[in-house]
């Protein structure tokens, strides 16, 4: 293959590789701005952390990062300077590093600052294919020099953690490893001054930090053991010093910068760390998430509490309604029984022969004349007697009653609910109260017309049984009682007149007949008014059956819409707080879902990276 070939195939192969990487940047691009939209809805999830992950956005678009880490005057900015053979950074014993400096390729040497990061361009080749960042020391007598590096950590493509030969691995860089290692970040240890120790003594470091990178990594990292002085002596010279570079040990880094740091690598990195950024952010949501989870599920508790005490109270306002109305009815049974009763002993048949004569003083008006001077009818006195209206009076009363129960019921357990509810309340994170919206409180007022819009009616029924034809039956009575005198007067009459004219002629034979025929026509008589008195009895009965289930049916449906009207009374109280419980639940399933999907997403383009 000649050479031109090789420089055909080598572009198919950039062009190729280029139209991966647009692919799926343009694919994390979409997932991750899906995933800003997500993170924005979960409580207390930090900004900066959101930040962080807008950052990533950016971050494919921007040369790779190479960021040294470390205690100050571990030589970061040294080594920066040695590998591009020029002093561009500053040195010094105290921490000269304030804020993030990123070296970048430029045409021309220029300075840019914004906020806590000076970009400084730079043409030197060696930047053309990544970026180098200078950060402020770890564990700094500046604590916002920490703070700075801590926060500028996620965008780092590769982490060189540097530290010096005589203090490798200390307590605090153990610990920094072990934040690495949460972040998900490639690290590189970068052991200097190594000049300052025998050659026997650099293995036994060398070692050391292996051990402890098994360790604390739970791999074993790459490490490079460097001096940053020698390599800066030997880039003065010119041509530069090869032998002493060697030595210095950067002429590994420098391999490792140009050959196995390639374009693919850099690129696979580049989009991974976006990635990165996102998975670590998306699993501080998810914690979020299922901590607030956790504080709803003691509260969707509470909901159900609530609820049960609902159900229950609704359930023994019915149990009370079911109880007055079957009060009710009793009263409405009793008064007809003593009605009927009454009716029975106006009918009775051991009084016919007595009424006989009443009935003889009703057809001559002497009844009548009597009764000017009595105060009662004889229907009234019998209803008086059985204490018809007694029992009659006592539905009304008993539906008072029956009303004020219901509504002193659910009084009391509006103000019990309330304040149970309220309790719940103070006991909800501040995050979650603060989104309550509306108060948990009593009502202020408690609607009454229900059974006031049919209880004229419902007394119109009442005063029907107690007048029950009172006068029509007195006067029913008073009918059957002339004609009972009739007939009796009539029989009487017969048997006299039959008795003057043909006494003579009857044997003792035919006269045992007549009279018989005589006694059993005064019998008929007599059961004529029991017999009456019996339909009226029905009648009676009928008329009250029907005045109940008439009463009983226009109750019930204002005495249902009241238990209704309770039951809403008491979830109106409590509203906001079972609204807020409800959404926050629905949202969190609902965040959860998103966050599932996006971390699909990222493990599809990571599968993608891995086939690059």
């Amino acid at each position: 293959m000649n050479e031109e070939q090789e420089t055909s195939k080598s572009l198919m192969l950039d062009r190729k590789l280029l139209q991966k990487y647009t692919a799926a940047q343009q694919d994390e691009h979409e997932v991750i701005t899906t995933l800003i939209e997500t993170l924005t809805k979960v409580d207390d999830l930090p900004n900066d952390q959101i930040q962080q992950v807008r950052d990533a956005l950016f971050h494919t678009d921007f040369p790779f990062l190479l960021a040294m880490v470390g205690p100050f005057s571990a030589g970061k900015s040294s080594i920066i300077n040695a590998l591009v053979g020029e002093a561009i950074l500053d040195v010094g014993p105290i921490p000269t590093t304030d804020h993030i400096h990123i070296l970048r390729y430029g045409n021309e040497k220029q300075e840019s600052r914004v906020g806590e990061t000076t970009t400084v361009f730079n043409p030197n080749p060696l930047l053309e294919g990544l970026s180098f960042v200078d950060t402020p020391g770890l564990e700094s007598v500046f604590e916002k020099h920490d703070s700075i590096t801590r926060k500028f950590l996620h965008r780092a493509d590769l982490v060189l953690l540097v530290m010096v030969s005589t203090h490798v691995l200390s307590s605090s860089n153990l610990d920094f490893l072990q934040e690495l290692k949460q972040y998900g970040k490639r690290v590189i240890l970068v052991i200097n001054q190594i000049d300052l120790l025998e050659a026997a003594d650099r293995e036994a470091v060398k070692q050391f930090a292996l051990e402890q990178s098994r360790l604390h990594m739970g791999m074993e990292l790459t490490i490079w053991m460097v001096s940053a002085k020698q390599a800066l002596e030997a880039q003065r010279q010119d041509p530069r010093d090869e032998i002493l570079y060697d030595e210095s040990g950067f002429a590994e880094i420098e391999e490792y910068l140009k050959e196995s740091l390639n374009d693919k690598l850099r690129i696979q990195q580049k989009l991974e760390t976006a990635l990165q950024i996102a998975t670590n952010v998306r699993g501080s949501a998810v914690k979020l998430i299922a901590d607030n989870a956790q504080t709803l599920t003691e509260h969707k508790k509470t909901l159900q509490n609530i609820e049960s005490q609902i159900d229950e109270a609704t359930r023994a306002q019915q149990r009370n309604v079911d109880e007055g109305l079957a009060e009710i009815k009793g009263h409405w049974e009793v008064t007809t029984e003593r009605g009927d009763e009454a009716i029975q002993e106006l009918f009775q048949f051991s009084r016919a022969f007595g009424q006989t004569f009443v009935g003889i003083f009703e057809l001559f008006g002497i009844a009548a004349l009597i009764r000017r001077f009595g105060k009662r009818t004889r229907a009234e006195a019998a209803f008086d007697k059985h204490e018809v209206d007694k029992a009659i009076s006592k539905v009304p009363e008993s539906l008072d009653r029956l009303t004020a129960r219901l509504e002193g019921r659910d009084l009391q357990d509006l103000d019990g609910l309330v304040a149970y509810t309220k309790q719940q309340v103070d006991e909800l994170p501040d995050n979650l109260r603060k989104k309550m919206i509306g108060t948990i409180q009593t009502p202020m007022n408690y609607n009454r017309s229900f059974m006031r819009n049919v209880r004229g009616k419902l007394d119109d029924l009442v005063t029907d049984a107690r007048r029950f034809e009172t006068t029509s039956l007195d006067n029913q009575l008073k009918n059957m009682l002339i004609a009972l005198a009739i007939w009796q007067v009539t029989v009487v009459a017969v048997t006299a007149v039959v008795t003057v004219t043909s006494a003579n002629t009857f044997d003792f034979g035919t006269i045992i007949a007549f009279l018989g025929v005589v006694a059993l026509l005064i019998l008929v008589g007599m059961a004529a008014l029991p017999f009456r008195g019996w339909l009226l009895r029905r009648a009676y009965r009928q008329r009250m059956t029907d005045l109940q289930t008439e009463f009983l049916k226009l109750a019930q449906d204002p005495l249902t819409e009241m238990v209704k009207y309770g039951t809403q009374l008491r979830r109106d109280s409590v509203e906001p707080f079972t609204r807020l419980i409800t959404a926050q639940n629905d949202t969190n399933q609902t965040l959860k879902a998103e966050l599932d999907t996006a971390e699909q997403a990222i493990q599809r383009i990571q599968r993608g990276l891995a086939n690059f």
